[in-house]
């Protein structure tokens, strides 16, 4: 039976800033892009579509790994996308980079994310209306710690 998720209720904080609330209480801030008079600090909706996708993909991913036994050390993604050119509200084309680490091989790390391309469901729609393209790369455990301090550092 499919998982029933909460209401989500908007509230207009006044300027062009707007909490969105879930059932559970969570709340999140959204506002539009600083083209439209968001102030820039806060993310807007289509980022948050983005960031959907992102949190989808990633989560089955680490899942999945999960559950072929394998244990990941670091994960990061990044998406970039081209917007369309007949109207910059809508993307062409998202492409994620994943780099990661942990005792996997290049092919696991391969299938790993061909089915998740498959069963996310957030990639599955995005799918409808623009092209999604991959790269990944796998780096080792040391270079990881580099990584994620230099992340750290950037906070």
């Amino acid at each position: 039976m499919p998982e029933n998720n909460p209401p989500i209720t908007i509230l207009y904080e006044g300027g062009m800033q707007f909490v969105a609330e879930n059932g559970t209480g969570c709340k999140i801030p959204v506002e539009p892009a600083v083209s439209m008079g968001g102030s820039g600090k806060t993310p807007n909706p289509v980022e948050y579509l983005v960031t959907a996708l992102g949190s989808c993909v990633g989560i089955i991913m680490i899942m999945d790994f999960s559950r072929k036994g394998f244990k990941l050390d670091s994960f990061t993604m990044k998406i970039d996308g081209t917007r369309s050119k007949l109207c910059d509200c809508f993307f062409e084309k998202l492409h994620l980079v994943f780099t990661l680490s942990g005792d996997m091989d290049d092919h696991t790390v391969a299938e790993v994310i061909q089915d998740t391309m498959h069963t996310c469901p957030i990639a599955a729609m995005f799918k409808q209306t623009m092209e999604i393209t991959w790269e990944y790369q796998i780096i080792d455990r040391t270079h990881a710690l580099e990584v994620q301090n230099q992340a750290h550092w950037a906070l």
